[in-house]
């Protein structure tokens, strides 16, 4: 709560009004081509989802009894924090860092294969179905290969998220 909270959540308010990919690629343009930048990209636009997500949690664990049993027996604010709150919202931590890891690679593939991602000579799907766009006439494979290990790994991370959230969740059995 207080003035922090409401300036984070504005600027969070202020990045979710662009398009994820618009997003990443205006911040390439501006920071130049290159793995280290796309990084940069990814997290601009991920950190927002991740900060409602995490303050949501918070809120939530911060109103319950414990933490209100806690707060009358005297302790401190750092260790409600950290001994009370963090432990409760880890949870959600862990199940939205794998939901995004999947959106993420798509992301730094999508800007690699636009030509804003790694050099030529660094290995990329996406860099990989760039080049491999002007052989699909004769060599489909180039292009084929690449596009289903993308596929393969955002799924993966995709159903472990949502094997996570089901394990971890005690609400949803």
């Amino acid at each position: 709560g207080g003035w922090i909270d409401s300036l984070i959540m504005r600027c969070c308010d202020i990045l979710f009004s662009f398009p994820d990919i618009l997003l990443a690629i205006a911040i390439v343009a501006i920071l130049g081509p290159g793995m280290i930048n796309v990084i940069i990209a990814v997290a601009v636009f991920t950190v927002p989802s991740f900060a409602r997500i995490i303050r949501s949690a918070t809120i939530s664990v911060k109103e319950s009894l414990y933490v209100e049993v806690a707060r009358s027996i005297g302790c401190k604010n750092w260790r409600i924090l950290w001994v009370h709150i963090f432990p409760g919202t880890i949870q959600s931590m862990i199940v939205n860092f794998t939901m995004r890891v999947g959106t993420a690679i798509l992301a730094a593939s999508s800007l690699s294969f636009l030509g804003f991602g790694a050099n030529v000579t660094e290995p990329d799907w996406g860099a990989m179905l760039s080049q491999g766009r002007n052989y699909l006439n004769t060599a489909p494979h180039i292009v084929l290969f690449p596009g289903i290990l993308i596929f393969l790994t955002v799924l993966a991370f995709n159903l472990l998220g949502d094997g996570l959230r089901d394990t971890l969740d005690p609400k949803m059995s």
